[in-house]
């Protein structure tokens, strides 16, 4: 008997008498001895491999598909696009990469499609791999996009697009951490920012309130630039930018105000009443604050308090 191919017998004792049943350990079928008759037993099928839909294989779909998997909890559908993107335009997402020696402008970025695709993928993979609890794998994804494609930018549906490289820096230094940046929305880094402060995370507050400032502090400005004075409640919200940078420098001044770190809490506070004097705050509660007059509140408590 070849005992590399054979599995155990197995000996049953039955009323009637002793049975021997032989049992193969291959995947080909096997017999058992039932009641004194030999009957067949078909080999395990293995499972049929999965086949993605790649669609017309171009890497816009093939992004798509894996954010789309992503948002699905897919790995292993993350895995299949991402890695048939890369597989397909790797090559000429580099050369679109030595073209560039900072991000394209807007108007001009989608030109780089496979440089912006291929490093959307790698962080798609990325993120995936974290999920997993991958982490080497992870990390290996988003250095990849910051080493090979620092200039890849990825489209946001809602208007604009985003840098993938400082994306993946942020993933990088916060892995191990309870911070993440979400949809990196205003609205999103603002939210945190507030649910920092309410549990003292002075850390939190710096990172969410500081990442919403780099990214949207420009908008905010020309938001002011527009307003001769504070919207109406029905338009409020069409300064987004201005309303959350400036409640952005409103949360850090009060994260700072209670380490007593006045001088930099002061200069928080100013920044609103300077810069974005027309800005809003909503309240859950059913209405609008403005910033820069509770800004100009905290620095009176300042003045009182830290006496400069």
């Amino acid at each position: 008997m070849n005992v590399m191919r054979w599995g155990v017998v197995w000996a049953l004792v039955w009323s009637a008498g002793v049975q021997l049943a032989w049992a193969e350990a291959s995947g080909s079928a096997s017999s058992v001895v039932q009641g004194g008759a030999r009957a067949e037993r078909p080999a395990a099928t293995p499972a049929a491999p999965v086949e993605y839909d790649f669609g017309d294989f171009t890497s816009e779909t093939l992004t798509t598909k894996a954010w789309n998997a992503l948002n699905d909890g897919d790995a292993a559908a993350v895995e299949a696009y991402t890695r048939k993107c890369i597989s397909l335009y790797e090559a000429q997402a580099v050369q679109q990469a030595s073209t560039l020696t900072e991000a394209a402008p807007k108007e001009n970025a989608s030109n780089y499609w496979a440089l912006n695709d291929v490093a959307t993928c790698y962080f798609i993979l990325g993120q995936s791999h974290l999920a997993q609890g991958r982490v080497k794998e992870a990390q290996e994804a988003f250095r990849t996009v910051i080493d090979r494609f620092p200039y890849a930018q990825c489209w946001d549906p809602k208007g604009w697009f985003w840098k993938v490289a400082d994306a993946a820096s942020d993933k990088l230094s916060t892995i191990g951490t309870p911070y993440d940046f979400g949809d990196y929305t205003s609205q999103t880094l603002t939210t945190k920012a507030w649910e920092a402060l309410g549990q003292n995370d002075h850390r939190g507050v710096e990172l969410y309130t500081k990442k919403c400032l780099e990214l949207y502090e420009e908008e905010a400005k020309q938001q002011q630039a527009s307003l001769k004075e504070f919207a109406p409640k029905d338009k409020a919200f069409d300064a987004w930018a201005l309303n959350d940078v400036a409640t952005c420098y409103f949360i850090l001044g009060e994260s700072l105000l209670a380490q007593k770190r006045y001088a930099e809490a002061k200069a928080a506070f100013e920044r609103v009443v300077d810069d974005f004097s027309y800005a809003q705050c909503w309240d859950p509660k059913g209405w609008f604050w403005k910033v820069a007059v509770a800004a100009r509140g905290r620095l009176n408590k300042i003045l009182a308090e830290g006496g400069s």
